[in-house]
């Protein structure tokens, strides 16, 4: 049968010569209105007046498996956090690691540029005071 996507713009045709209009006939005659049968209504508002609500199948765990289930989920839970503070702990000292590595070459780069300085002042005959 003919798919949507068969049909191109209003009025053209597509491979097999259909038109949209003739799309348009088949979904008029596909997607008619139908009517309920007699008595569905009542029926309806029967069922809904009686109360009785469908009713789920209860599943009942034996009480050592709660038990179990229980503790390996707690269990569970504290390798989590556990792992959790060991990776930020892990995190931290990198960091701490990372500032003293950038701190001792700030202080070697500063200590190179000083004496620099010195010996361009030296050269140029300003003395720096040191005895």
């Amino acid at each position: 049968m003919k798919q949507p996507e068969d049909f191109d713009q209003p009025g053209e045709l597509n491979e097999q010569g259909e038109s949209l209009a003739e799309l348009e006939q088949y979904l008029s005659h596909v997607l008619r209105r139908v009517d309920a049968p007699k008595g569905f209504a009542e029926r309806t508002i029967a069922r809904a007046r009686a109360g009785s609500a469908p009713r789920g199948k209860l599943l009942v765990m034996p009480t050592r498996w709660r038990a179990w289930t229980s503790g390996a989920i707690a269990a569970a839970l504290a390798a989590g956090v556990f792992v959790g503070q060991q990776v930020h702990v892990r995190q931290q000292r990198q960091k701490a690691e990372m500032a003293q590595q950038q701190f001792e070459a700030a202080m070697r780069i500063t200590g190179e540029t000083l004496e620099q300085t010195r010996l361009q002042l030296e050269r140029a005959g300003v003395s720096m005071g040191q005895d």
